[in-house]
């Protein structure tokens, strides 16, 4: 969720807040795996998204990513939706509760409530 309403192609070129094609892409980092947007026709980061640390581990090892092609993203208001498509790679069913903390290009935050699992 943003703060106020994001220009849609500011987030992703030629993008009118209508569903687009990304992919996620979860890279192992030991007990804190981190989560990226991709440009689903580039495979580009859509760096104004930035990153979410998960707060555990969703992936087989460090280092070991898993994808999510065929992802779709909307925008509504000030919320940006992904809907997840079928994951490749070897996924990890983290049980331990952890906290979300989303890093952008403007800062970071935390996730609010409980501590949780996150998928």
């Amino acid at each position: 969720m943003f703060a106020s309403v994001p220009d849609p192609s500011l987030i992703l070129s030629g993008w009118n807040g209508s569903g687009a094609t990304v992919t996620l892409r979860i890279v192992g980092n030991g007990k804190n795996d981190v989560l990226v947007v991709l440009n689903g026709s580039t495979g580009a980061q859509l760096m104004s998204l930035g990153s979410v640390q998960l707060g555990g581990n969703y992936t087989q090892g460090v280092g070991i990513g898993v994808t999510v092609p065929g992802s779709t993203m909307t925008l509504s208001g000030t919320v940006v939706t992904i809907v997840l498509g079928t994951p490749s790679g070897k996924v990890h069913d983290e049980k331990k509760a952890g906290t979300m903390v989303w890093t952008t290009p403007s800062g970071a935050a935390t996730e609010s409530g409980s501590a949780d699992t996150e998928f």
